[in-house]
This record gives C-alpha cells, sequence and structure tokens, in this order.
C-alpha cells in the first residue's frame, strides 16, 4: 500500500474511492492490519515530535505512578477517525489503538465498564462504543480481563491465535503473534475459546488452555505468580533459563540468542520489577546462574554464553 494514501487517509483527505481501496487492501489479509496500525503509529509519533501535540482518549486510561512520566508520553492511543468504516458493519463507534511500550503497563476502562490491564509490549483495539449484538475487542499482546456482566451481549477478544467468548468473567490472554503463543487463564465465569468459527474448549475456573501446533493442553492453574504483571512484577515460578529468557524477549521487545549448550539446566523462582529493565533482570541471574552476557549495540540482540 502506498504509504502517501495512508497518510492521506490519516489526514481525513483521502478521496471515497481511496477510503474502498484502503479497505480492500485491509481486508485482504491480517497482516495488512498490522502495517497500517504500525503506519499510523509512526505517523502520530511525527505529530507529536513536530506539532508538540498529545492524543487524547476518548476512555478512562490509568498508568501505574512509577509509569506516568514515560508512558503518558510515548503510549501511543490511536484514535482513528472513522476507523469504523473499515472494521465492520457490527461495529457503532471508532476503533482506537492503544500500543503499551517495552517495560510499562497500562490499566483501561472500556465503553461497558469492563476493567483490562495491558501488559508490556501489547497493542489492543477497542471501540468507543459497543454494538448492539457484541462486544469485540482485538490483542496482539497479554491482557487481564474484568468483564462486565451482559448476558445478551458476548465479549469477544480475537487474537491471530485464537478467540475468547465470555459474557461476564475474569481471565488472563497471553497471545504474541511474533511468538505464535496463545494461553488463556480463567480465574471467575467461563470462557469458551474459538478458532476459526469452532468452540475448542470452554474453560472452568482456575483452569488454563495453551494452544500450539493445532494442539490443546487444559490444565489447573498452579500458582499466581506468573499474573503478578499487574502490579509490575515479572514473576517466575520453577522455570527454566530458557522460558525466562523467552518471558523478556517479550515484555522487553528484545531479542536473546542463547549457547545452549554452555547453559545450565535447571530452574530459577524469583521476581524483578518490569521498571528495573532487563540487564538489571539479567543480572540477579546471574547471582544464581552462572552465565555470561553481551549486547550487540548495532542490532540490540543480546548474547548469552
Amino acid at each position: 500500500m502506498n504509504k502517501e494514501l495512508l497518510y492521506r487517509f490519516f489526514e481525513g483527505n483521502a478521496s471515497v474511492n481511496e477510503e474502498k481501496q484502503i479497505k480492500q487492501w485491509l481486508d485482504a489479509s491480517e497482516a495488512n492490519h498490522r502495517v497500517f496500525f504500525q503506519e499510523r503509529k509512526v505517523y502520530d509519533a511525527i505529530l507529536l515530535t513536530t506539532r508538540g501535540t498529545s492524543l487524547k482518549q476518548k476512555r478512562k486510561v490509568l498508568l501505574s505512578p512509577w509509569a506516568t512520566g514515560v508512558a503518558a508520553a510515548i503510549a501511543l492511543l490511536l484514535i482513528v477517525s472513522g476507523l469504523y468504516l473499515l472494521i465492520g458493519k457490527d461495529s457503532t463507534g471508532p476503533y482506537n489503538t492503544l500500543f503499551v511500550p517495552p517495560g510499562q503497563r497500562i490499566n483501561l476502562i472500556l465503553a461497558d465498564n469492563s476493567n483490562v490491564w495491558l501488559n508490556s509490549n501489547t497493542e489492543f483495539r477497542y471501540p468507543s462504543s459497543f454494538s448492539k449484538k457484541n462486544r469485540t475487542v482485538y490483542l496482539n499482546g497479554e491482557a487481564y480481563f474484568d468483564v462486565s456482566k451482559d448476558k445478551k451481549k458476548p465479549f469477544i477478544v480475537k487474537t491471530g491465535q485464537g478467540d475468547i467468548q465470555v459474557t461476564g468473567t475474569s481471565f488472563n490472554v497471553e497471545a504474541y503473534s511474533r511468538f505464535n503463543s496463545f494461553e488463556t487463564s480463567l480465574f471467575e465465569g467461563g470462557v469458551d475459546i474459538i478458532k476459526n468459527d469452532t468452540k475448542l474448549v470452554s474453560l472452568k475456573p482456575n483452569e488454563k488452555a495453551v494452544l500450539s501446533n493445532n494442539e490443546r493442553v487444559v490444565s489447573k492453574i498452579e500458582g499466581t505468580d506468573e499474573y503478578l504483571w499487574r502490579k509490575g512484577l515479572i514473576a517466575f515460578n520453577d522455570k527454566r533459563l530458557e522460558e525466562i529468557f523467552l518471558s523478556l524477549e517479550k515484555y522487553f521487545d528484545i531479542q536473546i540468542q542463547v549457547d545452549a549448550k554452555k547453559l545450565p539446566q535447571h530452574t530459577y523462582t524469583g521476581k524483578f520489577r518490569q521498571s528495573d529493565g532487563v540487564d538489571y533482570a539479567l543480572r540477579v541471574l546471574q547471582r544464581s546462574i552462572r552465565f555470561t552476557y553481551e549486547r550487540n549495540e548495532e542490532t540490540g540482540i543480546i548474547y548469552i554464553k
């Protein structure tokens, strides 16, 4: 898609035919959706830099106290005027896109008073007002939902790996497209996990489901430390070092390459504050596990030896 055409659309200067062209392009693939919102982020970042203006949201966003300085400046809340024309007929208001920067977290209150916590490096799309038929949102990353009850209007979370449908409940979803991950943990109420319009499984409280390679595994939730990210903590309970590094990649949007031959094969239990950053987390791990690391400043890749 021509970037000049996209920017004309963002500015509200696209013609009717150009808007139809963009809609057809968006409908063609999910990858085009990602490109669209990435370009929108760039466009709004330019506006923030050149005009000194800030984007304003139509719903309430609460940032943790330690995050207000940085996240308020760089968390890109993209109020895409007229985007409801491109999303679909079931929407009654424009969709907003919220991107949570690496190392941050944000609390959001939706139009139906549902409470959503968004984890680091997460993109979340939600409407200013929900339709009469359902309450649909889009997630790429990790979020904790406390959904207001409404049996007539199911709440649907759409991800690249599968969808979650509820009427009122509390649950956590991890679905980072970069890592092709999908895990849903239910704490209260009930959820249905759906893929390609087929219900795969229904969860009961204290159950979690993992989808991987077209297989699903349902198990009991053992401990809640991994959900402490809402309090700004990255917690691990008896996790292998490879699993910890994968979590650091997700939360801080980095790449870690490991020399598996030299990596100790035992587990680790502990907690880090997200605000301390990845270098602090690695230094703490070094106190218990023998390894060295170096960062390539040009590529940003961290090498574990």
